[in-house]
């Protein structure tokens, strides 16, 4: 039998307007042309790789914003691999509509869009079955699955939705393992997960099932490496790899400014704490811990510092607290002392989660009780 190699992505949601976006209209631009450079990617590298099969599993033109001009623009990428099969399950963001672009305009020949119901394509120089299935509209709560395919068949399936060890009410298209064990499948590829997960099925095949995750990051939850998944199918059964594609990436880092006495001894800390090859990437810096009860930091002027010394693009979030002396104060007379001495007792009697809580609501309320007016240094 041929070896079979195919390159599994899904969720690139493109055209979606960036979540949660603080920075301004040109490198919104630019992020939103990001999208459009892994895509790029995903094709070189699904011809770098020779595969036959590049496998979009839902949720990769986003129904609500994607234009005429991005749906052109993906239709000539899929032109460079002309001799690759393209499959799509469109998902919840892309359903197979009747006013979607899957249906309202031409795609290439070497491009197939999975309707509503389950079908079966066969390929038999690799002696291959893909079974594959679109979203009907933007819920479906109700799933199916195909039929049994013949003996001795390499099997591949290729939809959107959720997973779990036992079928749970979902609006996406609910799947069990337990229901997906007995098809003995090869490979299932899925989409609506934007994180990286793969379970083993314990069946005969030891079916894989994946998620490849976002190829680029949507969200601030979504970072670290983007990648997709090359598979391969041969005599030894099925193997497979993530392979990163992001154009840039997603980083989150918490800094402890205790210590640091001025925003310029901040702007040091954070260059001690974030490695040069991060640079390059779109940064969350969080402050944590107490500064000066004088100082509060001024997100604009360090965020315009920080570009200067190299950073692409940086959210500065402060999470500290000032450094009052909370054992004097409890001691002290006065509305203060009070104050810190009930708000104490509560954390005492609280739970973890909600004396993180009440421990900042003591530094914010002891700062507005006696920080009359914060000053820039």
């Amino acid at each position: 039998m041929k070896p079979v190699t195919f390159v599994h992505t899904a969720d690139l949601h493109l055209d979606l307007p960036v979540q949660g976006w603080k920075g301004n209209e040109e490198q919104l631009l630019l992020r939103r042309e990001e999208y459009r450079q892994t895509f790029s990617r995903i094709v070189g590298l699904t011809k770098e790789k020779e595969a036959q099969f590049l496998l979009i599993a839902g949720d990769f033109l986003e129904h609500e914003y994607v234009n005429r001009s991005t749906v052109q623009w993906v239709m000539e990428q899929l032109e460079r691999i002309p001799d690759v099969q393209v499959l799509i399950a469109p998902g919840n963001h892309d359903p197979y509509r009747t006013d979607s672009f899957y249906r309202t305009v031409k795609w290439p020949d070497h491009v197939h869009i999975f309707s509503e119901k389950w079908e079966t394509h066969s390929f038999s120089q690799y002696d291959l079955c893909l079974y594959g299935k679109g979203f009907a509209d933007m819920e479906e709560r109700e799933s199916s699955l195909p039929e049994n395919g013949q003996d001795g068949e390499r099997r591949l399936m290729l939809v959107h939705g959720t997973l779990g060890h036992r079928k749970e009410a979902s609006p996406y298209f609910p799947l069990s393992m337990e229901e997906l064990a007995p098809l003995e499948m090869d490979y299932v590829a899925l989409g609506h997960i934007h994180q990286a997960v793969t379970h083993r099925l314990a069946n005969e095949r030891k079916t894989v099932v994946r998620y490849p995750g976002s190829p680029e990051a949507l969200r601030w939850k979504e970072t670290g490496e983007r990648t997709v998944t090359v598979g391969r199918l041969d005599t030894g059964g099925i193997r497979w790899e993530a392979v990163p594609v992001h154009t840039r990436r997603y980083e989150i880092y918490h800094i402890d400014v205790t210590g640091c006495e001025t925003e310029e001894e901040l702007l040091r800390r954070i260059g001690e704490n974030i490695p040069a090859d991060r640079r390059e990437a779109y940064l969350r810096l969080i402050f944590q811990g107490r500064r000066p009860r004088e100082i509060v930091y001024a997100s604009d002027w360090l965020e315009l510092r920080l570009r200067q010394q190299g950073f692409f693009y940086t959210e500065c979030m402060d999470q500290s607290v000032p450094d009052f002396d909370v054992e004097r104060l409890r001691e002290a007379d006065g509305v203060a002392g009070a104050f810190v001495r009930r708000m104490e007792a509560r954390i005492e009697q609280a739970n973890e989660e909600e004396k993180e809580m009440l421990q900042e609501a003591l530094y914010k309320g002891l700062e507005a009780l006696l920080t009359p007016e914060v000053v820039h240094k």
